[in-house]
């Protein structure tokens, strides 16, 4: 379907005359009154608001100008409003808005009804509300939750929703992802505008100024900080690529979304249904294996701008006019214009007198200092400090007494060998524990019965028991002694 088969064919007309900046308010007006109104705007409450619109533009200079209507009766009856009541002011401003919702409704951006009692309602077509819709977005500085966008299509996609309709998950998830990819692509772009802006600024405060109130305030902590910290897409990124990879590998379950599209009438036939899925697919994981490089080019402008920022103010403060050449100019135009007094009141004025700064005289601090070069680096001396003997035999003892306390692999061998005997297997309820030091023991069995190089493996239970003997709690595996040689890996094999 193309566009101008939903739209009538001179829409845009009404953003491009000379009244484009009051009807694009005035759009906007409409928009928000029909979110209130949801049924119907009253004629004559749009009316007012219309009125006190175009009042209010004109205090701040943007006159409603008379623009000619296509049809010749449309054309009369607009200009005949005029003349009737053009002498008073309000009756004057009351026919403006008039003349404003009548080109709105000629043109197809509103609809009037007559309902009960032959009141008149405005009514927005769907497609003025669309547009409206988004040019309010555009003019809003709005944060972007970049986070959003991959947790909701992490949520659809691993939800209850794809057991029950799997073509409409895969379908909204490619929705999300566009949407996705899009306020990335606008973050881009919109990176680009400021730097071209803030190369257009002719002073130094222009440029702060742009820098932090417009560039930082919108873009960075709007939405490029909140995309490398707190909200970036990479905790949720991979289980996506994961989930969508698995589908399109599984044929059982394409098959079954296949089946689900056209049984939902989503789809009119399984081909449509097929082709439509595999491309939605394909373009989420496209999408979500291209942002390494989409994040990448986003970094590249963000750099970009910070360097025409900094480019262009070290520029002009290298190049501004300095006081000599302010009062030089002064000098000049006095001389020239010597009875023109307007001529030097608006040179005065011109001249930023508050720039001037106090400079003090010559002096050796003001002088640049050389750097000194450094000199090579001379070590401390090293001073050796004996260690008393007696000290050596302290620590020595110390040791030699951590390591007696310390649980080794030997240890654990000999406490398990000598409860087994002469025996080659046994329960580990026989290894319960009675002290603190067995139970050190005890516990470490765990950890060297399953390698085969302490003398005995763990064989575990086929049923799981729980053994509760005192205040030790422990699993009633079996302990069995290993051959000399080999004998664990010969009690794999065999088994």
């Amino acid at each position: 379907m193309k566009l101008f088969e939903i739209l009538p064919p001179k829409f845009f007309n009404l953003l491009s005359g000379k009244n484009r900046q009051i009807y694009a308010e005035a759009a906007l007006l409409l928009f928000e009154q029909s979110q209130v109104e949801r049924f119907g705007i009253p004629y004559d409450i749009m009316r007012d608001l219309m009125q006190e619109l175009i009042e209010t533009q004109e205090e701040f200079g943007l006159v409603f100008f008379d623009e000619e209507d296509e049809s010749a009766e449309a054309e009369q009856r607009y200009t005949g409003s005029f003349s009737v009541i053009g002498k008073e002011e309000q009756d004057l401003f009351r026919a403006k808005a008039n003349a404003a919702l009548r080109r709105m409704q000629q043109i197809g951006w509103i609809q009037v009804e007559e309902r009960d009692n032959f009141k008149q309602y405005i009514v927005l077509p769907h497609y003025t509300s669309r547009i409206v819709s988004v040019l309010k977005e555009i003019c809003e500085a709005r944060t972007v939750e970049y986070q959003r966008f991959t947790f909701l299509t992490y949520q659809l996609i691993t939800g209850e929703e794809v057991k029950l309709r799997p073509s409409f998950v895969v379908v909204e998830a490619e929705k999300l992802t566009r949407q996705f990819q899009q306020e990335l692509i606008a973050l881009y772009n919109n990176m680009k505008y400021h730097m071209e802006q803030v190369a257009l600024k002719t002073s130094v405060q222009e440029v702060l100024n742009h820098h932090f109130e417009q560039y930082k305030a919108q873009i960075v902590d709007r939405s490029y900080h909140r995309l490398k910290t707190s909200d970036h897409v990479a905790r949720y990124r991979f289980l996506i690529l994961d989930t969508v990879q698995r589908w399109l590998l599984d044929q059982d379950w394409l098959a079954e979304a296949i089946e689900d599209g056209v049984r939902s009438e989503l789809f009119a036939d399984k081909e449509e249904a097929e082709t439509a899925l595999y491309s939605a697919l394909y373009e989420v994981e496209k999408i979500y294996n291209e942002l390494d490089e989409v994040f990448y080019h986003v970094d590249i402008r963000h750099n970009q701008y910070l360097r025409a920022s900094y480019d262009r103010a070290r520029y002009l403060s290298h190049h501004t006019q300095g006081i000599d050449q302010q009062i030089a100019g002064v000098l000049e135009g006095l001389a020239q214009k010597q009875s023109d007094n307007a001529f030097l009141e608006a040179l005065f004025s011109a001249i930023s007198f508050s720039s001037l700064q106090r400079t003090s005289q010559l002096s050796e601090k003001s002088l640049f200092s050389p750097r000194k070069k450094r000199g090579p680096l001379q070590p401390e001396e090293h001073i050796v400090v004996p260690v008393p003997d007696q000290l050596k035999a302290e620590l020595r003892k110390a040791n030699l007494t951590r390591l007696r306390k310390a649980v080794t692999r030997e240890k654990v061998k000999a406490f398990v060998l000598e409860r087994l005997g002469q025996r080659n297997e046994m329960l580990m309820d026989e290894l319960a524990p009675k002290n603190l030091e067995e139970f050190l023991l005890f516990s470490h069995i765990y950890l060297y019965g399953y390698d085969g190089r302490a003398g005995f493996r763990l064989i575990r239970s086929k049923k799981p028991r729980i053994i509760c003997m005192e205040r030790y709690r422990f699993h009633a595996h079996r302990i069995i002694k290993n051959a000399e040689k080999g004998g664990l890996r010969c009690a794999g094999r065999s088994k």
